[in-house]
């Protein structure tokens, strides 16, 4: 679709392949969302670890990196697709943007930065206080990390 705002905000949605990402997108699109807004979805997707050695014969994994990326590749095409299909339907101006970074939080932030956003959406995966102290937060990151405000949607019980 647009690939800039003509005017109105600039809102990024962080989003991943879960349930609590899509209800976070919908719940904007239902509650928040306004005529001139221009959607950004942000998607950072993490990265496999590749195996460091071949299972079938000695040497490097080649075949295996190949296939794991090939599949990576195809679940974010997938990904990207369904928010695309989404945006296109409601005649949403819109963008979906997608870059590695080593950290999660810090990439939905440099995308914001870059976007010049006014507000970012992002879910929740809903962990304990123990997975979230040990895991971290990407919510928590952003909400910490970003000059702009942030709303962050809880995990949505049906």
């Amino acid at each position: 679709m647009a690939t800039s705002p003509a005017n109105g905000r600039v809102v990024v949605i962080a989003v991943d392949a879960s349930d609590n990402a899509m209800s976070a997108f919908k719940w904007y699109l239902d509650e928040v969302y306004k005529k001139d807004d221009f959607v950004v979805i942000c998607h950072i997707p993490e990265l496999q670890t590749l195996p460091l050695i071949s299972f079938k014969r000695v040497g490097l994994p080649v075949e295996e990196w190949q296939k794991m990326m090939e599949e990576q590749i195809a679940k974010i095409n997938e990904l990207h697709d369904k928010y695309d299909f989404e945006l296109i339907s409601k005649k949403i101006p819109h963008k979906i943007k997608s870059e590695h970074n080593k950290s999660p939080g810090q990439g939905i932030i440099n995308v914001a930065e870059s976007e010049k956003a006014r507000l970012i959406i992002i879910g929740t995966r809903g962990l304990d206080l123990v997975r979230r102290t040990v895991l971290g937060s990407v919510s928590d990151y952003v909400v910490h990390h970003s000059k702009i405000p942030v709303l962050v949607c809880p995990k949505i019980e049906n």
